[in-house]
């Protein structure tokens, strides 16, 4: 499986018409983003409110099964040599069950976390302005924003994370390492790296935390008239931002739309739906299968933006809610995808809010294509496979998505 970070940022349009950035949420943030390549439903039914979980009120409430549980937490409160911290030792708890899941998706947040995480699914942030992705082999840097403490301390994408202020933390949770990463604007951060240029090497860079501003999505309108729009990730209302800016390009000229979600790790997936429905009609975009079997079938709102071409780009990077309107476009045969296969990862975490402003996460569902097939572990497979540039100033995948894209306008006319 390729978990190789998103090609090179693509340099500026020969002539452009129009460029701008959509910012998400604040105008002025301190940026870690880490969404982790996954699609979250927020609360049981993956509404756009938080669900509290009730609180027993007493004992004779607590099922059977968690007896035991009750009762060595008040032998440790009453007898316990050193007094426990009450909340410590739920915490826990909590954590000790969500790690018996083998779930690798599972999380337990502590309230500052939780309000950290809620603001990433937000659109909001806090650190030095780089995006982190979490595989199997590690912690990776995706994305690196110009002007911020990340780019001018010289982070590149694909750096892997072995270190935060003298810590080993290649063992360490995404949720972890980014609340290290994070702080006050003015203080430092010291970074330990790992690059593979012609061999591999450890790189120690430390940065100075500052607000910054940076965007949801990224758009300009290329030399060929072909709108390229660079979703950078699924959080909240970024569907309406996409349908903004398509309208805007369609208005100015733009006879096609390049998708780019190369390096996207997915986020909500209402929001992968939502902006399936800017390009769709009414057809399916996504299968849910929950636990207990029961399929939930989610379409398109049949209100798309136009009949315009299509080309989809995408690459190793490309995960989750990404992977759900990839393969909805690909499915509904309304454009190309164009690229390298995708991340794979065909599983939805529901996201609850714990009493007292703590909060977990957890795989709850499956997810399928409109066609019901799984990309777990597997990915999309593009129509046409294109690999990335070997450096900076080139882009063979855009370049072959722009071509695509006349080859569409010269069959349409």
């Amino acid at each position: 499986m390729d978990l190789s970070p998103p090609g090179p940022p693509v340099g500026e349009p020969k002539r452009p018409v129009w460029r701008w950035r959509v910012l998400g949420g604040l105008t002025a943030l301190v940026v870690v983003a880490a969404l982790v390549f996954s699609a979250y439903r927020v609360g049981s039914e993956g509404a756009g409110g938080f669900v509290e979980v009730p609180v027993g009120g007493s004992a004779d409430r607590v099922p059977a099964e968690l007896e035991p549980l009750v009762e060595l937490y008040e032998d440790l409160q009453t007898d316990a040599v050193d007094p426990p911290d009450s909340e410590v030792l739920v915490e826990g708890a909590i954590e000790g069950m969500l790690e018996a899941l083998d779930d690798p998706y599972a999380r337990y947040y502590d309230p500052a976390a939780y309000e950290d995480f809620s603001d990433q699914l937000d659109g909001t942030y806090a650190g030095v302005g780089m995006e982190l992705q979490e595989t199997p082999e590690g912690l990776y840097v995706v994305r690196v924003f110009e002007g911020t403490p990340a780019d001018e301390g010289g982070v590149r994408s694909g750096d892997r994370i072995l270190g935060v202020d003298g810590e080993d933390v290649t063992e360490q949770p995404i949720e972890a390492v980014v609340n290290q990463v994070r702080g006050e604007p003015g203080t430092d951060v010291e970074l330990e790296l790992e690059r593979e240029d012609d061999e591999v090497e450890t790189v120690t860079t430390t940065l100075t935390r500052a607000e910054i501003a940076i965007p949801r999505l990224e758009a300009s309108v290329l030399d060929d008239g072909a709108a390229h729009i660079e979703l950078l990730q699924f959080t909240t209302g970024v569907a309406d931002e996409v349908r903004e800016v398509i309208g805007a390009a369609v208005e100015d000229g733009a006879d096609g739309v390049v998708l780019d979600l190369r390096g996207n790790p997915g986020g909500l997936l209402r929001e992968s739906v939502n902006v399936a429905s800017v390009f769709l009609d009414d057809e399916v975009v996504v299968r849910v299968q929950e636990r207990s079997g029961e399929e939930e079938t989610l379409s398109a709102a049949g209100d798309p933006a136009g009949d315009f071409p299509l080309v989809v780009l995408v690459d190793g990077g490309t995960a989750s809610a990404s992977e759900i309107v990839a393969a909805a476009v690909q499915d509904a045969d309304r454009g190309i995808v164009i690229g390298e296969p995708t991340f794979g990862k065909g599983t939805v975490q529901t996201i609850r809010t714990l009493p007292g402003g703590s909060g977990a996460k957890f795989t709850t569902a499956a997810y399928f294509t409109p066609s019901g097939e799984s990309i777990e572990e597997v990915g999309v497979e593009p129509d046409r496979e294109v690999a990335a540039g070997e450096d900076a100033e080139e882009d063979p995948q855009l370049s072959a998505a722009q071509d695509a894209l006349q080859s569409l306008l010269a069959g349409s006319q």
